[in-house]
């Protein structure tokens, strides 16, 4: 009997680290599992925390931003080098924010071009 009750209370702490886990995932941004590639998972994370969805419509990402190009047809033909550019020396005069170059790390830049040119 106490190695039933062991055992249902420590199922009853995992359901509730899931729950918790659910919740301070963030707003409405996917819940994201291990089953993603590493990759994609932090190429995303790089997504997110620079805030790319909130300019940017990629599916990939499931953003719907409004304001910068639609990056499931920007990106199609480009390789790695024409998106560093334009991440790290957007054309002046656009809505793109020039300090990325300051900003993102490298190995931030590696996974968010990972997973942008992932998604084509």
């Amino acid at each position: 009997m106490r190695a039933t009750t062991l055992a249902a209370g420590g199922l009853a702490c995992v359901g509730a680290a899931m729950t918790i886990a659910a919740f301070t995932a963030g707003g409405d941004e996917p819940v994201r599992t291990a089953a993603q590639p590493t990759a994609a998972r932090d190429g995303l994370a790089v997504f997110i925390a620079q805030g790319c969805g909130s300019c940017h419509r990629f599916a990939a990402a499931e953003s719907v931003g409004p304001i910068g190009p639609d990056l499931d047809v920007a990106l199609t033909g480009k390789d790695r080098a024409d998106v560093e550019r334009k991440i790290l020396a957007p054309t002046p005069g656009t809505m793109m924010p020039e300090d990325f170059a300051t900003r993102i790390s490298p190995p931030d830049l590696d996974q968010l071009v990972d997973f942008l040119l992932a998604a084509q």
